[in-house]
């Protein structure tokens, strides 16, 4: 349906601006030439749009790439250190046997 209504009023708005309107011009020339300085400034202004919205997309986008590599620089990261196994480690702290014991009591209830 949606077809046949296109290609009726395709048809029909082809043959209203086929008339003629005197001296070798049709309807459609008469309303080309009113029209054209208005789409000549349309499609200027589009293109100055564009072109300023480019220019601004690519300062954007430069200032967001980082300028270097990011990595870390110093020793002390915990990427370089070698994994140590806490458990072996002892405390520096020397502990009573009592203080020992109720450590153990407070680690194991979880």
């Amino acid at each position: 349906m949606f077809l046949i209504r296109f290609v009726f009023y395709f048809t029909l708005s082809f043959a209203i601006l086929c008339i003629p309107i005197g001296d070798g011009r049709h309807l459609f020339d008469k309303f080309y030439g009113l029209v054209t300085p208005y789409a000549d400034k349309a499609v200027m202004t589009t293109k100055q749009k564009m072109s300023i919205t480019k220019r601004y997309s690519k300062k954007l986008y430069s200032n967001s790439e980082p300028l270097e590599k990011d990595e870390v620089k110093t020793k002390a990261a915990s990427l370089q250190k070698k994994p140590r196994d806490i458990k072996k480690r002892l405390p520096d702290d020397s502990y009573t046997d009592e203080e020992r014991e109720r450590l153990r009591k407070v680690l194991s209830n979880d």
